[in-house]
């Protein structure tokens, strides 16, 4: 019976009198060199990847074999293909792809056990970074199947999944932060300038709170129609979070809302004073991670531990319970089901449970009818 071909590999080539030890991609008895010397792995895993990549998109095998037949980079790779543009963020979903390959380019989809995804977890940097990407490799080994790439099923297995952050801030303390940033001045030689170089943040500040927004909803919005990203329109005061033709994931929900008169009256001032963008920064639209991550480091201190950007989404959820706006239209405001709202924020409702609280109060409970 022949032997089954092995899957392309690296191969650190020892070095001799005339050339350096150089890592190559071992293929069908084939080498291809990738220019790596010895202390360069990861570019050599890198360079695998790409291989790998290519070679299956270019020359698809045949349909219907077994897990053991079917390497894990072409399943990736035919994941890739038919993702196409259908993803929001393509860059992020081929870096996840090129750290997949790093680890599993030379193996078939028979490796997949308990024990290699474990091992997957521990190469990388956190548990939620693995987990992340094994949800990627999952959805490839899926796709494979439905489209008879393979016949077998193989279960990839997950890292538990963290507990969800819901803190929120209070009133007070976005105050703090929306006013450190509208203050900020830039320094020049020791001098404070009227440049404003956190103006931004306190408009992502001001718009993510009032409409509970995913961040980047918040930074990419325009106030004139874009392709590719939420439109403003503040004529008519709506806010078309999801950009046209976009296909929205079904658990990442962005309807159009009705933007609070309050939050209308800022953001049609802003325009008015020249912004193109809600959260812009030299005229375009910017992701204020950094920014924001800094200010909250210094304007709340160690009370900053734990403070993300996604904060202000709890913090908009947690208020409008506090505040006991009906679930339903909350949920419908915030983009998220109602099961999810109440599980999550539920509790900050004045309404939480206050029928039991009125039994024991009344007296009515533990009394026979």
């Amino acid at each position: 019976m022949p032997r089954a071909r092995k899957a392309a590999r690296l191969w650190l080539r020892p070095a001799s009198k005339d050339r350096e030890a150089i890592y190559v991609i071992l293929d069908g008895g084939r080498q291809h060199g990738t220019g790596c010397g010895e202390h360069a792995r990861g570019e050599a895993e890198q360079k695998l990847a790409e291989y790998l990549a290519k070679k299956f998109l270019a020359a698809p095998a045949s349909r219907n074999r077994a897990a053991a037949d079917v390497e894990v980079a072409e399943v990736i790779a035919h994941y890739l293909d038919m993702k196409g543009d259908t993803v929001r963020n393509a860059k992020d979903l081929a870096r996840r792809a090129k750290a997949l390959l790093a680890f599993w380019g030379d193996k078939t989809l028979d490796d997949i056990t308990t024990k290699t995804c474990s091992d997957y977890t521990k190469s990388r940097s956190t548990p939620n970074q693995a987990r992340r990407e094994l949800e990627d490799l999952r959805a490839a080994c899926r796709m494979a199947i439905a489209d008879n790439v393979t016949r077998q099923s193989v279960t990839v297995t997950l890292p538990p999944k963290p507990k969800g952050r819901v803190r929120h801030l209070e009133r007070d303390a976005i105050a703090k932060l929306i006013w450190a940033a509208y203050r900020k001045r830039e320094i020049q030689k020791g001098v404070p300038t009227k440049k404003r170089p956190t103006l931004h943040v306190a408009r992502f500040l001001i718009a993510a709170v009032y409409t509970g927004s995913r961040s980047a909803r918040v930074w990419q919005a325009s106030f004139k129609k874009e392709k590719g990203k939420p439109f403003i329109d503040l004529e008519e005061g709506v806010f078309y979070r999801a950009a046209t033709d976009e296909v929205v994931a079904s658990n990442k929900q962005a309807p159009p809302i009705r933007l609070p008169d309050r939050l209308l009256t800022h953001l049609r001032r802003w325009h008015k004073m020249g912004a193109q963008y809600v959260v812009e920064f030299q005229g375009r639209p910017a992701d204020p991670k950094r920014a924001f991550r800094n200010l909250a480091n210094d304007v709340l201190g160690d009370d900053a531990i734990g403070v993300v950007r996604h904060t202000l989404r709890h913090t908009s959820a947690t208020w409008l319970m506090q505040a006991g706006v009906d679930m339903w239209q909350a949920a419908g405001y915030l983009g998220m089901t109602k099961e999810t709202l109440e599980k999550t924020y539920g509790h900050h409702h004045p309404d939480h449970q206050s029928g039991v609280g009125n039994a024991f109060t009344s007296g009515k409970a533990g009394r026979r009818k």
